[in-house]
């Protein structure tokens, strides 16, 4: 007696030892609407290598019962699909744990820049403190010569010749934001006109097509206008882009 053979698609796999489960579909005729239907059925398939992934394409052939759902076994994968999705999603997870590590980098290194800013602070709150002492005229010579000390130390440390000083000591991250936001209020207020420009006239058409070709794969006669303008948009409300066009 001939085995039954089905081919069919792997859609669960690692669930159960050396068990898949196989979706087989077959087309049969229905009477009452006088159409061919597709019928699909599940098989628990025995799977001895436990080489088949999801998403494989395989032959499988009936075999004697190994309990009481399970009486296929895979004889052949026909189209070896699976494994692609496996490295796929294996190459997904890579991406993702590289992304996290570089995003814990970032909050690292910006956690270390806040505590060197904290420390910065506090070195010039006590040069201040200590300038406010010495000028105050209550300390013996003993002590003047102790502050003076600390004093030279501290202005060494961050290059400042004299104290008080109207030279800019730290760099907070605070500026820049007020100046990223202040840019970016400047350029949201005169989007219109700089979109006008960029669209319409002639003179800045090589700036247009440097900007879509950067933002988008495809060719930029191909580029819908509503798509370009919202490209263009995109590229200029962001602080770290140059403006194309004066204001």
């Amino acid at each position: 007696m001939a085995k039954q053979n089905f081919i069919g698609l792997v859609v669960s796999q690692g669930k159960m030892s050396k068990t898949v489960k196989v979706r087989v579909q077959t087309k049969t005729y229905n009477k009452k609407i006088h159409k061919e239907v597709l019928k699909r059925k599940d098989y628990l398939v025995h799977d001895q290598g436990e080489i088949c992934r999801e998403g494989d394409i395989v032959r499988i052939e009936s075999i004697p019962k190994i309990s009481a759902r399970k009486y296929f076994a895979i004889a052949e994968i026909k189209v070896n699909k699976g494994q692609q999705f496996a490295r796929y999603e294996q190459e997904a997870k890579e991406r993702l744990a590289d992304r996290e590590q570089s995003i814990l980098q970032e909050f690292l290194d910006r956690k270390d820049r806040t505590d060197n800013i904290i420390v910065q602070v506090e070195d010039l709150r006590k040069l201040d403190q200590i300038s406010h002492n010495f000028q105050s005229g209550t300390v013996t010579p003993e002590g003047k010569e102790e502050l003076i000390a600390q004093i030279e130390e501290i202005k060494a440390k961050y290059s400042i010749k004299s104290w008080p000083t109207t030279e800019p000591v730290l760099s907070l991250e605070v500026s820049e934001t007020e100046k990223d936001l202040g840019v970016i209020e400047n350029r949201a207020k005169n989007i219109k006109i700089i979109l006008d420009k960029l669209l319409n006239e002639e003179g800045y058409s090589q700036e247009r097509t440097k900007i879509l070709t950067l933002l988008s794969k495809r060719p930029v006669s191909e580029i819908p206008a509503f798509t370009q303008k919202n490209l263009l948009r995109k590229y200029i409300l962001n602080p770290e882009n140059e403006c194309p066009v004066t204001l």
